[in-house]
């Protein structure tokens, strides 16, 4: 690999770009900044609900860093903000119904440009190119942990 493009980060950074780029105009006519959008998706992976230290450790930020997105979407109505039930001291997000509404037409969206991206593309190639990039992200959050 002796040109940068030829990296495996180069071309995770290109695919990352060209997603976010199809995922665009969705986010657009919802109104939803990508950073909300990560906000709710994060929310979505945490199964529609999570205290805000949770999303925020998803998103690899701090809980007071995570306020003003959090902020923005409760004034949106697509997340609820709730105080925990155990800990009244933690706050519990919660994706609502116009929330998931939002994650999921985006969502369908990206499953579109999934299937543009895989045309051509061998079944056994597409399985291969997967597990690899499991295995990558296995290694990289592993590293991360250690750190």
């Amino acid at each position: 690999m002796s040109e940068m493009r030829d990296s495996l980060a180069a071309q995770v950074s290109l695919f990352n770009e060209l997603l976010s780029s199809a995922m665009d105009p969705e986010l657009e006519k919802l109104g939803i900044t990508p950073s909300t959008f990560e906000l709710l998706s994060a929310i979505r992976g945490a199964g529609g609900r999570g205290t805000q230290v949770e999303v925020a450790r998803r998103l690899g930020i701090t809980a007071p860093s995570l306020s003003e997105a959090v902020s923005h979407a409760v004034a949106r109505g697509l997340v609820e903000q709730k105080l925990g039930v155990r800990d009244k001291r933690s706050k519990v997000l919660i994706l609502s119904p116009t929330g998931k509404q939002a994650v999921e037409r985006v969502l369908k969206g990206v499953n579109l440009a999934e299937q543009k991206m895989v045309e051509g593309v061998d079944h056994d190639e597409l399985n291969a190119a997967v597990e690899v990039l499991k295995k990558v992200n296995r290694n990289l959050a592993r590293s991360l942990q250690d750190e």
